[in-house]
This record gives C-alpha cells, structure tokens and sequence, in this order.
C-alpha cells in the first residue's frame, strides 16, 4: 500500500523561508516547478508578487545563494504594497535578516542574498554583465524587455560541487496579460520547450483578498483591461487597434531579395532627454531604415535610443555614414519656428551634403498610421530579423491604445509615406520644408 504521507511529502515544494503566507495551490505548484523557466499569473489578485517572493526565499539556508528579483523601474519596486515593500514587511521581525537600503540587498544568517533591481534604461543590465545568481524573478514581465530578460539567462550559474551545486536555476516571472513578447514566449509557443512552463492564476486563487469587492473595483475600468485581469485573457485587444502582432512576417537578413529600383530612406521622429528620476520614462528618438520595392515595404534597421541633444546629433550623423549617401534622411518637424531652426541645425551642421528634408507631420498619430498598418494587413510589409523586431512589434501590438510609447510607429508610418510616395517625395541637398 501505498504511503500517503511520503507522497504527500514528495508533492509539497521546498518551503519558503521568512514568509508569513501560507502558499496557496496554484503558487504551490509554481513553487515545485522544476522547469527551468516558469511564468505566474493571468488575472488580477492572484497572488504573483508573493509567488515571486516565495520562489526568492525556498533557498535562502543555502550559503552563498544569491537570488535577484526585477520591477521595470525603482518607484515600481519600493511603492507601497509593492514587491520590495512587500518583502520588507515579511521580514522586518526577523533581526537576522540584514538588510542595506542603499544597495538592495538582504543578507541572511546563511550567508545568503536576495538583491532587487530594476531595468528601466536600455543599458541596465549591463550592471549585472559580472553577477551570478540561481534565481532571477521579474515582476509585471510584460512591461521589461525581451532583450533584457534573454540576456539575463547568461547570468544563472552554480558550482560544480557543495550544497550551492544542489540549488536548481531558476528564471521565474509574474505578470497580468499583455499583446506583447511574453504572451508569444509563455502562451503561443510554450509547448515549444520542455523547460518553459506557464502556470495561470486567478482571484479566486488568492485566500487573502475579498473577490466580491476586487471584481466591483474592477468594473470600473474598460472592457479589454477587466477582461485582461479579471479572467487572465491574453488574447483580449482593444477593437480600435490597428496592428495585429501575427501579420507581420520576418525575414532573414540572407533572403533578402536583389531591388531593382527601391525607394530608401531613413526616417527619424526626434526626443532628447535622458531617463532621470522625474521623467523616468521619456520618449524615444527613433530612426527607421526602410526600402520600397516592387510593392513590398522592407524595414531593415530601428535605431532607438534616450540620449540628449548633441549625443542624438552624433548618432544621426554616424547612422547616415553607415546608410551611405543612396539613402535620403527625412525628420518629422514640429510645429512653429523652433521646429524650422532645428531642421536648419541639422542641414547646416549634422548632416551637410546630405539628401535631407524636415517633414511636417499632418493628421493625428493613427490617421498617419493607417497607410502602414494597411500594408501590413495585405502582408506587404517584412522585417529584417534584428535585435530590435520585440520592442517594435510590442509596441505596434498596443497601438493606439498602449499608454506607454509610439515612436516607433510614428517613424515607421513616416518613413513609409516617404517610401511608397504619400510623403514629400522632393529630392535636395539641404532642403526645408516650410
């Protein structure tokens, strides 16, 4: 007969340690995961952050064991409730648990860490290119980058030998829906891979929170984002968008065909100002390479970065050295004669001798979009496989209902009215367009 008691046992998860909660089902199940990736969530009031918590702390009497956990920015991480506030909560009774404000990190008796950080900036991770950890947990997934959660799998690593040998690696994540990277990573395509799991959550999941009073809060925000955390629907989008994710087709670099006579240019929708502690969040400067040809719209290169004025003029003069001369530079201008001085700024002094004009955006945001969005449809449009296809098709996924960023689109959809003759076609040396 069988012994119930071991099998019990057997199916219970490493407990975690310092934490106040008792582990419900579905994040029990998530804790015992021996995949080597795993995403928890769906719906509102499951219980993710805790999870992410509880995963962090199952092996925290191990010395040496070093775990990290990610917000997308600082205020996310301390805000009250939030997942550093939460921790902080858990362990404040135990004196034995050390832990330094000005670095993050909680020290346990063990020897053990648990660290958190952030990845707002494109080059963050860079900060961890020396670390070592055998758990990374990431909070709100959706909202990080592809690039920065891929890199980090490089920073998962154990001995050989000792008790930290026996500790497993772990990339654990947590998140409501979103149209974006990690429904396409954990829903679309996790059968896929044996070491990926995703393991839904719901309200009623979660002991700890009154359902009754959540779902009446819920029912005062829109359809999609109620249906998005009330009944974990990934696949729910705003009626109103114009890009479906799954229309755009990638091609490799080495399929690219041989144009006969294409039409080039490298668009740029222009921001200057770097990610600070007041706007940790600002626009983007983006430059779009495309090509036009035989009807079909190819995008080739996105430049996109968060500097200030003289590093974006550097990169706009070093990315035309590197298109070469064959590929006419078009700028959106802003209204007003500020917009004409800094197109004059550019013609005279970054890009002399270049076949460059200033372009006057005309329409709102998605009236420009919809030429291109309409080329997608028909699959006339192909992106050329590069590091920055995810944030891109993220980002044309929740337009124009995303609050978060539309440079890209506005740079694309320039850069193709140029390219399929909706824009100024006029060819000149300096020119302005006034």
């Amino acid at each position: 007969m069988a012994d119930w008691t071991d099998i019990y046992d057997f199916l219970q998860p490493k407990p975690p340690l310092f934490c106040p909660e008792e582990p419900s089902l579905t994040q029990k199940a998530f804790l015992r995961s021996s995949h080597l990736e795993a995403l928890f969530g769906g719906a509102a009031g499951g219980g993710k952050s805790s999870a992410l918590l509880m995963a962090a702390l199952q092996y925290v009497d191990i010395p040496d064991y070093s775990a990290i956990l990610f917000r997308r920015t600082y205020a996310d991480l301390s805000l009250p409730g939030a997942l550093m506030d939460r921790f902080l909560s858990w362990v404040k009774e135990h004196d034995e648990v050390k832990w330094n404000g000005a670095t993050y990190v909680a020290t346990f008796p063990s020897g053990a860490r648990i660290t958190f950080g952030y990845l707002n900036n494109q080059n963050d991770y860079l900060r961890y290119k020396s670390s070592e950890f055998q758990f990374i947990g990431m909070d709100e997934v959706t909202e990080i980058r592809e690039f920065d959660y891929r890199y980090l799998f490089s920073r998962l690593r154990k001995p050989n030998s000792g008790p930290l040998s026996e500790v497993p690696l772990r990339m654990r994540a947590a998140s409501n829906p979103a149209p974006n990277w990690v429904r396409q990573r954990f829903i679309t395509e996790a059968e896929e891979s044996e070491d990926r799991v995703f393991v839904p959550s719901f309200l009623d999941d979660n002991p700890g929170i009154d359902p009754v009073s959540y779902r009446r809060a819920l029912q005062e925000i829109d359809p999609v984002e109620r249906q998005r955390l009330e009944n974990g629907d990934w696949w729910a989008v705003t009626s109103g968008s114009l890009f479906d994710r799954e229309s755009f087709i990638i091609t490799e670099p080495t399929d690219l065909p041989d144009f006969t006579n294409p039409e080039w240019c490298r668009f740029w929708d222009l921001a200057a100002t770097e990610p600070s502690h007041v706007n940790p969040d600002p626009d983007f400067t983006v430059g779009v390479l495309g090509a036009f040809d035989k009807g079909v719209f190819y995008i080739i290169d996105i430049q996109r970065v968060r500097k200030k004025g003289a590093d974006i003029e550097r990169l706009i003069a070093e990315t035309a050295q590197m298109d070469g001369p064959h590929v006419p530079i078009r700028m959106e201008m802003e209204p007003g004669s500020s917009g004409k001085n800094l197109i004059d700024q550019y013609a005279r002094y970054v890009l002399p001798g270049s076949d460059f004009l200033g372009v006057r955006a005309t329409g709102d945001k998605t009236t420009r979009a919809r030429p291109f969005a309409a080329a997608v449809a028909n699959s006339n449009v192909r992106l050329v496989r590069g590091p920055w296809i995810s944030d891109f098709l993220d980002e044309m996924a929740t337009f124009p209902e995303s609050a978060w960023h539309d440079d890209q689109v506005d740079a694309t959809s320039g850069c193709f009215n140029e390219v399929a003759g909706l824009g100024h076609k006029q060819k000149g040396r300096i020119s302005i367009i006034v």
